[in-house]
């Protein structure tokens, strides 16, 4: 029963096709040409009815053709039959025609043609121009030979094959686009066309045209040129289509497509003064070479609008967003994939895959794109294949997924979305994982896996600001430190000198132990007290006075006269009430050693007396040394007390705030607003770039990452974020290697920032200064020769790190490198808009500065290429 079933429908399809009947015409004809017009079906005609309308003319037919055809393959027989009604028509006056449809029966079935139009052209010499067309040719000969070779006759002057050459009007290349003004991304349709009135026999030196700046496709190349005819400007000409393309500008400004050439070789009837009327029956032909040319076309393509979503895919157009499973239900451990397309009209082939969060027990693969875009590329669909493998059990969402894209007629960015997709993940793959022993929760036990990047935290707590420009290795408090550092050095030379004298001093050493010596006996004269021993106890306390003043004035005591010893007293600054006191207790004890009556109280008086006298006396003495020991504390106060400049900036608290309660946009306009009053430091440029990250502007946070990183090479976190900004940067170009020794001591260099190698060379100069008092106040040798050594390699150390602060500081200050701030720029091979373009650079592309010229900058890339851009484009680091 199936059997007959299909043999019956194949009947029917096959009725169904013999039931048509078409109709072919010519598109344009000049007046007074004859044109063909056939109709055709597939199948037997009968009963066939058609008139031509008004204003054409009847010239010949119908004339009704048929044409059968058997095939026989592995015994299979198959046969069709094609029948043709033709007429011959034409037209005296010009205009638009209709051609009426035609109505018959095929095969049985009553059909109807469709109604065709024909314009009538009033191009006088087109006939003649184009002959050798075939039937139609020979009927335009036979009917118009007078006036044709009249025509001729009156044109020997211009005749082809007597001059040689060919008009341009005769034939000419064009290269026609759909739009000459496009926006970055919108697709254009490009149609090279070749327009003849002559017979072309071949071509010569074809060259295509380039589109650079554009990214191009091939829609339509054919291997054979096919002919039709159209009117240009009130003539005829044999047109055909060479080439196809669609094009995507890729960059901004005005884009040159340079132009398409060919040599094409014509086939021109010859002429001449001996042409009679047997020259239409006997062909006579030459050859003749045209160089035709499409010429250069300008584009001028405008930049997309700012403010794009995060969710823009670079579409241009109309375009809308489909998600599914490829399977809904899965076991653990199990592969399947998330489809994602993209569908609509625009730039399909230029869609990017839209970012897809997936549950975090996922493991996501690469995604494979498939492009299913139409024949002319303007349109159809791009699918995103998302392949996974899902670690855990449970039910699963994904999505919904948003996709952004520029909408032309709206002009505006437009947000379509894909509903969220669900996914049921069962635990039948995590039964292996059990049978091998081992409790089986959630999940199988795995590796830790990132599952997301993102910048570090900005930077909190001092913000270390300075003024902008200033450094510490150029400051006076620099070099007033290290004046102090050598004048202390001195100071300390001096002072080892005069303790290295001291000690070989009998008599200043004798001064210095006065005191002590003093305290000694005016102890025994008191232990002499409290025994009662009156005579003893003043004999000890004179010895005590005098010894003393013997001691402290390196005087015998022999020359102890009173006004010796008032007279020394006086000249080492001591008081005159207490050199009186002195020398009434002098006199006392002199008195009672002969003849003691004194109470004990009176005693302990005295001993109190002289202990303080003393006393007065040592002070008095080294009231020198307390000035000496104030300005050896100023000098140190200047060490220890120079701080850097810490400020307590409000508003560096406030912006802090905001970018922990996600306001990015608030915290970034208080962090400019710091700047914009002449301070910075590393943190500071580290904390905008952050805000400008996360507001989406590439350029700018990468700009202040290198700022950052500028003043302070050794910012760890600015070092990690800036390695994130750069994987959004389009441009992947090669970096040149340097030199290993110079790698090296960049290395080196940015360890620390300028001010830090700075305190270093202070640090390295004050153990040079320590290790050189060593060298020169060392009683061994040995220590002398290592001190001598180490100061050597400090000092040289010291050096390093001097010119490691100065070099710091010259890069901070200079103006030899800069970052790309517009998502496309051309980089040219001259300063000015008429340089030919050499590579194109896009946003976020740091590149080195090498000379400028009005607003155009020379700059190169790390791998060496140069060429010139508009300062405008960049934004110097």
């Amino acid at each position: 029963m199936k059997r007959y079933i299909s043999l019956l429908m194949l009947f029917v399809c096959g009725m169904l096709q013999a039931q048509t009947l078409s109709i072919s015409a010519p598109n344009v004809v000049a007046t007074g040409e004859p044109f063909r017009v056939v109709f055709t079906a597939d199948g037997k005609i009968s009963d066939f009815e058609w008139a031509p309308s008004a204003g054409l003319t009847l010239m010949w037919g119908p004339q009704r053709g048929t044409n059968s055809n058997t095939t026989i393959i592995n015994g299979k027989v198959e046969s069709s039959r094609t029948e043709t009604y033709t007429y011959l028509l034409s037209a005296d006056a010009k205009g638009t025609y209709t051609i009426p449809a035609a109505t018959c029966k095929v095969g049985g079935t009553q059909c109807t043609s469709r109604s065709v139009t024909v314009e009538v052209v009033d191009d006088g010499g087109s006939a003649q121009q184009q002959g050798g067309q075939g039937n139609q040719g020979s009927q335009n000969q036979q009917s118009g030979q007078s006036s044709s070779g009249s025509a001729s006759q009156g044109n020997q002057s211009s005749d082809p094959a007597i001059t040689g050459t060919v008009s341009n009007e005769d034939i000419f290349m064009r290269l026609n686009l759909s739009k000459t003004t496009a926006v970055k991304g919108e697709p254009i349709t490009a149609v090279l066309k070749l327009y003849t009135r002559q017979d072309i026999v071949g071509f010569e030196d074809f060259k295509l045209p380039t589109f650079n700046g554009f990214w191009s496709k091939e829609t339509y190349a054919p291997s054979n040129l096919e002919f039709n005819t159209e009117n240009i400007n009130g003539k005829i000409y044999k047109t055909t289509v060479i080439r196809r393309y669609m094009l995507i500008p890729q960059q901004e400004g005005t884009i040159n497509i340079e132009p398409a050439e060919a040599v094409c070789q014509l086939r021109v009837r010859a002429g001449g003064r001996g042409r009679t009327i047997f020259d239409d029956f006997f062909d006579n032909y030459t050859n003749i070479r045209k160089r035709v040319s499409t010429g250069s076309i300008n584009v001028r393509v405008t930049p997309l609008p700012g403010g794009a979503p995060s969710s823009f895919g670079g579409g241009v157009g109309q375009f809308n967003i489909t998600a599914r499973f490829s399977n809904d239900s899965i076991s653990a451990n199990e592969a399947a994939s998330l489809i994602v397309t993209v569908s609509g009209k625009g730039n399909v082939t230029m869609l990017s895959a839209p970012k897809i969060e997936f549950p975090n027990d996922f493991d996501v693969y690469d995604v494979k794109t498939t492009d299913r875009s139409e024949a002319n590329g303007t349109g159809g669909s791009r699918v995103f294949e998302y392949p996974f493998i899902a670690r855990s059990y449970g039910d699963y969402t994904v999505g919904p997924i948003k996709y952004s894209y520029y909408d032309l007629s709206k002009g505006a960015y437009v947000t379509t979305e894909a509903p969220a997709v669900a996914i049921k993940v069962s635990s039948d793959g995590m039964d292996a994982a059990a049978q091998q022993g081992g409790v089986v929760g959630g999940g199988v036990r795995q590796g830790v896996k990132d599952i997301g990047t993102d910048i570090r935290y900005i930077a909190t707590g001092n913000p270390g600001l300075k003024k902008s420009g200033s450094f510490f290795i150029t400051s006076w408090p620099f070099y007033a430190i290290l004046a102090a550092i050598i004048a202390l050095f001195f100071i300390l030379c001096a002072i080892l000198d005069k303790v290295r004298e001291r000690r070989a001093d009998v008599a200043g050493t004798r001064n210095r132990k006065a005191n002590r010596m003093a305290t000694e006996r005016l102890r025994r004269s008191k232990d002499y007290l409290k025994q009662g021993l009156v005579g003893a106890y003043y004999e000890e306390l004179h010895k005590a006075v005098m010894g003393y003043i013997s001691d402290k004035l390196t005087m015998p005591v022999s020359d102890l006269s009173k006004d010796n010893i008032c007279e020394a007293l006086a000249s080492r600054g001591v008081q005159q009430p207490v050199i009186d006191r002195l020398m009434n207790i002098i006199s006392t004890c002199e008195a009672a050693r002969y003849a003691p009556d004194y109470t004990p109280e009176q005693m302990e008086d005295q001993y109190k007396e002289a202990l303080e006298t003393i006393t007065a006396i040592e002070s008095g003495v080294k009231r020198g040394a307390k000035g000496a020991r104030k300005a050896v504390a100023v000098i140190a106060a200047l060490l220890i007390g120079f701080s850097a400049f810490a400020a307590g900036e409000p508003l560096w608290d406030d912006a802090a705030a905001d970018y922990s309660a996600g306001q990015w946009q608030e915290a970034l306009d208080k962090y400019l607003q710091i700047e914009q009053m002449g301070q910075t430091s590393d943190r500071l440029c580290y904390n905008i770039a952050n805000a400008y990250y996360k507001t989406g502007q590439l350029g700018e946070s990468i700009l202040y990452y290198e700022k950052a990183l500028k003043l302070n090479p050794a910012n760890a976190d600015a070092k990690f974020n800036l390695s994130i900004a750069r994987e959004s940067v389009l441009d992947r170009i090669e970096v040149v290697p340097v030199f290993i020794l110079i790698k090296w001591v960049r290395d080196v260099k940015y360890l620390l920032s300028s001010n830090a190698w700075a305190w270093v060379t202070l640090a390295l100069m004050l153990l040079v200064a320590a290790l050189l008092l060593g060298f020169r106040y060392f009683r061994s040798r040995g220590g002398r020769t290592l001190a001598f050594v180490l100061a050597c390699i400090l000092f040289v150390a010291a050096i390093a790190s001097f010119l490691f602060s100065v070099s710091e500081r010259a890069d901070v200050m200079g103006r030899d490198a800069a970052v790309v701030m517009i998502p496309v720029s051309s980089v040219k091979s001259s300063p000015g808009e008429e340089g030919k373009s050499l590579f194109i650079l896009h946003e976020g592309t740091k590149i080195k500065l090498l000379d400028s010229l009005g607003e155009w900058y020379k700059v190169e890339i790390s791998d060496g290429r140069q060429g010139w851009m508009r300062s405008g484009d960049v934004a110097v680091i």
